[in-house]
């Protein structure tokens, strides 16, 4: 994506439209960090966490 609001817009779009699945970690760090948003719901939030344990692992 171009710059972060274009690719805000496609996420959203995906989720909502497509009905998508996401997981937000942050990679290259010591330890995982999880990331979600407020709108997130509780499979979302499970799959993050579910990753970032998979990636430190």
């Amino acid at each position: 994506m171009p710059d972060l609001g274009a690719a805000n817009v496609l996420y959203k779009s995906m989720i909502h439209f497509a009905s998508a699945h996401s997981a937000g970690t942050v990679c290259g760090t010591n330890i995982p960090i999880v990331l979600t948003s407020r709108a997130d719901d509780e499979e979302t939030k499970l799959m993050s966490v579910a990753l970032a344990v998979r990636l430190a692992g």
